[in-house]
């Protein structure tokens, strides 16, 4: 019975935080809700810290990526060094460009989108979409951001019908990016016509004027809602899985957790799907700005933060590929994760998913303590394989670092599936972590 509630809640902790989470900045924002109502408090990059032992802090970085901490209870002038955990609040998405309106045939009205991410895109057709994101609004001679979420079915990109293409099935069909993704938004008439723009429409969804709109980020995303599936309900289909699974066990495994005698960080970054090179990406001055700012809040000397750096373990956590029972040839012939198998240790040695002998034998040590199920992954020899911002983070970072996650199918699709007991393992493992 007890086992069944924990089942529930974790479930509905990952619905909720996913349909909270339209866009990268409202999962930052969602994660600020979850980590003030646990009483984090937002400290600013700018200026001197000064931290109480005990204290729990978050800092967020252009809206959109976010670190939180916790210092230690007792005796923080004697931390342990640091633990880290990181990811990801982006996903594969389109973007909205500007001046976006096409009028086609003095009848349609489309959007000019472009692609955010490596994403497979047809799945993305034939099914209603919206839009979300951020505006920034001149208000009384501020700037002042305002998140935007076009909460109902608004546009979509419809297929090419079989009868004009009778080989789809067979070829497939190239998708020109700047012809084929466009999303059609409703057809001229009264209240959507030339003189009226997008931002006409988007200033009555948060009661601006659209003259004080000077710019924006807003992506189009899947309204679907997360639903169980399987004959037992074994599985999860949801939208931006990738990596909402990992920011929503991250963020409830740091503020159910007890204190350590280390400092905990998690570090959540955007444009993971882009590269991460941007001030709020992974490979940015962030994590070492935070850490340096701890550091300086103690009074540590070069010396003693090198030596909190190399006693470190950081973990990046993001999505991983599970066995596709309908494409077997695709996985690593001895390391080929199964959905409800356990949560996924990932290797390579290009170092795409970064890794040590001595952090995965930490981590396997705990899962073992903690009767915690866990999987391993290497990537088929004849494959690229895919990345993280684990190599890029530990670069910055010198310290031990390993890459986990739960396992997925349809990655990068507009929906993707995972195991329901995978995401309950994770969320466990990410407690375990913080209070060992």
């Amino acid at each position: 019975m007890e086992e069944d509630r924990e089942y529930k809640d974790t479930v509905q902790k990952l619905f909720t935080f996913i349909e909270e989470s339209p866009s990268q900045y409202h999962a930052v924002d969602t994660m600020r809700k979850h980590l003030e109502a646990a009483g984090y408090e937002q400290l600013l990059e700018s200026g001197a810290w000064k931290l109480k032992s005990g204290g729990k802090y978050y800092v967020i970085r252009s809206g959109s990526s976010l670190i939180a901490f916790r210092i230690p209870a007792q005796d923080s002038q004697n931390y342990c060094g640091f633990q880290i955990v990181a990811s990801h609040s982006d996903s594969p998405s389109f973007k909205i460009k500007t001046n976006p309106e096409m009028n086609v045939e003095e009848h349609y009205v489309k959007l000019n989108v472009e692609k955010y991410g490596g994403m497979l895109c047809a799945p993305w057709f034939d099914r209603p979409l919206s839009v979300a994101g951020r505006l920034i609004v001149k208000e009384n001679n501020r700037l002042v951001t305002k998140l935007v979420n076009v909460d109902r079915d608004l546009v979509m990109i419809p297929n090419l019908a079989i009868h004009m293409n009778r080989a789809i099935n067979e070829n497939g069909a190239p998708i020109d990016n700047q012809k084929h993704l466009l999303p059609i938004l409703g057809t001229l008439n009264e209240y959507l016509n030339k003189d009226t723009t997008f931002m006409d429409l988007l200033s009555k969804e948060i009661g601006v004027d659209a003259k004080d709109i000077l710019d924006y980020d807003l992506c189009m995303y899947n309204l679907d809602q997360p639903e169980l599936v399987g004959f037992t309900e074994e599985f999860i289909s949801a939208p931006r899985l990738d990596d909402i699974t990992s920011v929503c066990a991250l963020i409830h495994g740091l503020v159910e957790s007890k204190n350590s005698d280390r400092v905990n960080l998690v570090c959540l970054f955007d444009n993971e799907e882009i590269g991460s090179l941007s001030k709020q990406g992974a490979d940015s001055t962030l994590p070492s700005v935070i850490i340096g700012k701890i550091w300086q809040a103690f009074g540590k000397n070069q010396i003693d933060c090198m030596s909190d750096i190399s006693d470190g373990l950081m973990l990046s956590v993001d999505v991983a590929h599970a066995y596709h029972p309908n494409y077997p040839g695709t996985q690593d012939i001895t390391n080929y994760p199964i959905m409800n198998g356990g949560f996924i240790l990932k290797t390579a040695s290009n170092q795409s998913y970064t890794w040590d002998c001595e952090s995965m034998a930490s981590l396997i040590a705990l899962c073992q303590q903690e009767n915690i199920p866990y999987q391993r992954f290497a990537k088929h020899s004849n494959t690229k394989g895919g990345g993280t911002i684990g190599s890029i983070i530990s670069s910055h970072l010198p310290m031990r670092t390993a890459d986990i996650g739960v396992g997925l199918l349809a990655m990068h699709s507009s929906r993707e599936m995972m195991g329901k007991d995978d995401q309950i393992g994770l969320t466990h493992f990410a407690k375990a972590f913080f209070e060992n």
